[in-house]
C-alpha cells in the first residue's frame, strides 16, 4: 500500500472511545521509534494528561505556562518553555487548561491548523524526525486539530463491539469530513490489550474482510491464532506496571514479548503505512 521513504511523520494515536490502549500505545510508538535513532516528540493533546504521567512528568501537569500559551500569537512563550525530556525523547505535556485551549480552537477561525503551522510545520524534519500525538479520546476541537496537524493516524482497537463501533464513528463523522480538506491517511489499525477468545478471533475475521483488512499489522492477523502468543498487542500485566513508574515498556521490562510488536509498529510509521505483500 506504500513505499518504504523512511520519511520524517507525524502520527496520531487516536479512537473517539476511551480504554483502548491508547496512550499505552502512543508512549511505546515514541519509545520505539527513539529506539530506531529517530529524534521523537510526543504530544499530549489529552486533557486527562495520562501521556504525561505515564512517562513520569505528571507534575507538569498543573504548569503555568503550557501548550496553549504557545500557540496564542501574543504569548512571548518559547517552544522550548514548555517541552521536556524523558527516556530519549522529548514530550510536550498536557495541561489542567485544555478545556479552555479546546473553547479557543472552537471559536477561533482556522484555529485546527495551529498544531500543523505552529508545531508540526517548524519541527518535523528539523528538530524531530517524528512527533507522535495521543489525542483526545473524542470527537471535538482537540481531536480534529491532532489529525489535521498529523494527517496520519494510527487507531488503537480493543476486540469489542463498542470500540469497533468507536472507530466507525470516528471514520465516518471525523475521518471522512476531514479528507474533504486534507490528506488523512490510516497508517495501521491495530488490536489491542488481547487475551484470546472467540469474539477477538471472529472480530479480526471481519475486520480482515472489510475494506480496512490492509490496515491491519502481520502481527495482528487472524494467521497469528496458530502461533504463540496469537494476534495482536496481548494484554500483558507489564504495560500496566511500566505505567505506574512512569516508564515505557522496554525501560520496565526490555525483555517483554510484546517490544518486537511494537517495533514493527514503529517500522509501519516509519515507512509511511503497511507495505504491500
Amino acid at each position: 500500500m506504500t513505499s518504504n521513504t523512511s520519511q520524517p511523520h507525524a502520527v496520531s494515536v487516536a479512537l473517539q472511545k476511551g480504554g483502548v490502549g491508547k496512550t499505552t500505545l502512543a508512549i511505546n510508538l515514541a519509545d520505539r521509534l527513539t529506539a530506531q535513532g529517530h529524534e521523537v516528540l510526543l504530544a499530549d493533546l489529552d486533557q486527562q494528561g495520562n501521556a504525561t504521567e505515564g512517562v513520569g512528568l505528571a507534575e507538569h501537569y498543573t504548569a503555568d505556562t503550557h501548550l496553549g500559551h504557545f500557540l496564542e500569537d501574543e504569548d512571548s512563550v518559547q517552544f522550548s518553555d514548555i517541552v521536556h525530556s524523558a527516556h530519549g525523547f522529548d514530550v510536550l505535556p498536557a495541561n489542567k487548561d485544555y478545556d479552555d485551549l479546546e473553547d479557543k480552537i472552537r471559536t477561533t477561525s482556522f484555529a485546527e491548523l495551529w498544531l500543523r503551522r505552529q508545531i508540526v510545520d517548524p519541527f518535523l524534519g528539523d528538530t524531530y524526525d517524528y512527533i507522535v500525538f495521543d489525542s483526545p479520546p473524542n470527537l471535538g476541537p482537540l481531536s480534529d486539530a491532532s489529525l489535521v496537524a498529523s494527517r496520519n493516524v494510527v487507531i488503537p482497537l480493543l476486540m469489542s463491539e463498542p470500540s469497533v463501533s468507536g472507530f466507525e464513528r470516528m471514520y465516518t463523522q471525523q475521518i471522512q469530513p476531514l479528507r474533504n480538506e486534507f490528506e488523512i491517511n490510516i497508517l495501521a489499525i491495530v488490536p489491542n490489550a488481547l487475551s484470546g477468545d472467540n469474539e477477538e478471533r471472529r472480530i479480526i475475521g471481519d475486520l480482515e474482510e472489510s475494506q480496512f483488512g490492509s490496515l491491519l499489522p502481520t502481527f495482528a492477523r487472524s494467521a497469528q491464532f496458530d502461533e504463540s502468543p496469537g494476534p495482536g498487542i496481548r494484554s500483558r500485566i507489564a504495560f500496566k506496571r511500566a505505567y505506574r513508574e512512569g516508564k515505557p515498556l522496554a525501560k520496565f521490562e526490555p525483555e517483554n514479548d510484546m517490544i518486537p510488536r511494537l517495533d514493527e509498529l514503529a517500522t509501519i510509521v516509519e515507512n509511511g503505512g503497511i507495505e504491500d505483500g
